[in-house]
């Protein structure tokens, strides 16, 4: 296929060939252009600008050479990126290599001291799974099956570090400051050896968005009115006074990938949902929790939190992620599920599995359904 610039050079040179060839009226010196002539002129300049005819090879690996700048010492996990930066940025520059990490924060500090960005540094290697090469840190267990790695694939089993900048809200606001992020020439960069030396500063930054944030949360939520009406009773998870909390057991309604199936058609399937039934469990097996001596005592309120799709359980109120006690509830809970099963001890509110709590729910999405 052709490019744009090889499809004019070519619709040039019939121009010129006898059967195309036109003789253009004359016009005056007080005439504008016509459209025509606007549209040669075009053409012409494009066959007369220069053309690319390679793509420049990258410098090889063992000719890089190392940094001729002093790369920063300071901690870098004041820089690390949290799923509370974004969630809309700009991906800077990548760095591979023993010192990606220093030579992404040498940026990051330059970029926020220098240019005053919100930058941060998210670490591949902060990702379980990614390495697993032995000698390549983080190093895998010895004992693991090593495979045998040649080139290029040993050269993409470096540490990486990206920076990335902005806690922008919106697409727009993202745009706005790529944008911006393209047109900065770092300091820092000049004294750093590259693969692809024709890139000027940081024309190649890219808009992406913070990992760490799931894709349901990039758009703020808005106050559902239905699941707050839902969601009256006084152990409900709005009046939850924690950031998280510990699931134990789910109530879900039907789920189908057949439009057309009867279940799910007319008045009566809304009647006859399983959602009334689950609804109704979940505060059965809430009661019957709040009345359980072992329950009692971890010292923790029961919650209950009923959507669109599903009831679920909850046990615990935990201001941060990594709160000790919320460890110990979850452990005590992990022995108690199996004795929770019994019909005696629940009342006989439930016949499905108690889920043994293995991470911490984040309610901060949750609660926005209920905010004004």
């Amino acid at each position: 296929m052709k490019s744009p610039i090889a499809t004019l050079a070519l619709l040039g040179s019939l121009a010129g060939g006898t059967a195309w060839a036109q003789t253009a009226p004359k016009r005056a010196a007080s005439e504008p252009p016509a459209a025509a002539e606007l549209h040669e002129d075009a053409v012409q300049s494009a066959i007369n600008a220069p053309t690319v005819t390679a793509v420049p090879e990258p410098t090889p690996v063992d000719q890089l050479k190392a940094p001729t700048i002093d790369l920063p010492n300071d901690p870098i996990e004041p820089y690390l990126l949290t799923k509370n930066n974004g969630p809309f940025m700009v991906m800077a520059k990548v760095f591979r290599g023993p010192d990606s990490q220093k030579m992404a924060l040498a940026l990051c500090k330059e970029l926020r001291e220098e240019y005053h960005l919100p930058a941060y540094i998210l670490r591949d290697k902060d990702w379980p799974g990614k390495h697993n090469i032995r000698g390549i840190p983080p190093q895998a267990d010895p004992r693991a099956i090593q495979g045998n790695v040649k080139i290029p694939e040993k050269f993409r089993t470096y540490d990486e570090a990206a920076v990335l900048v902005g806690d922008e809200k919106t697409l727009k606001a993202s745009e706005q400051l790529h944008h911006k992020v393209k047109k900065i020439k770092p300091k820092c960069l000049e004294g750093m050896s590259s693969i692809f030396p024709w890139r000027d500063g940081l024309i190649k930054s890219i808009r992406t968005t913070n990992p760490y944030v799931a894709a349901q949360d990039l758009f703020p939520h808005k106050r559902d009115d239905l699941i707050v009406r839902m969601n009256t009773t006084a152990w409900s998870i709005a009046n939850c006074p924690g950031q998280y909390t510990l699931q134990v057991a789910e109530f879900s309604g039907r789920t189908t990938f057949n439009e057309k199936d009867e279940n799910f058609r007319g008045p009566l399937a809304l009647l006859n949902s399983p959602l009334r039934k689950a609804a109704g469990e979940a505060e059965e097996l809430a009661a019957a929790l709040k009345k359980d001596r072992e329950v009692q005592q971890l010292g923790q309120p029961i919650y209950v939190f009923h959507d669109r799709t599903a009831s679920r359980v909850y046990i615990g109120s935990f201001q941060t992620d990594r709160d000790p006690q919320a460890v110990q509830v979850r452990e005590a809970l992990v022995k108690m599920a199996v004795p929770l099963m019994d019909r005696k001890r629940t009342g006989g509110a439930v016949d499905t599995m108690i889920v043994p709590a293995t991470m911490l729910q984040d309610l901060s999405v949750i609660k926005t359904q209920f905010e004004k």
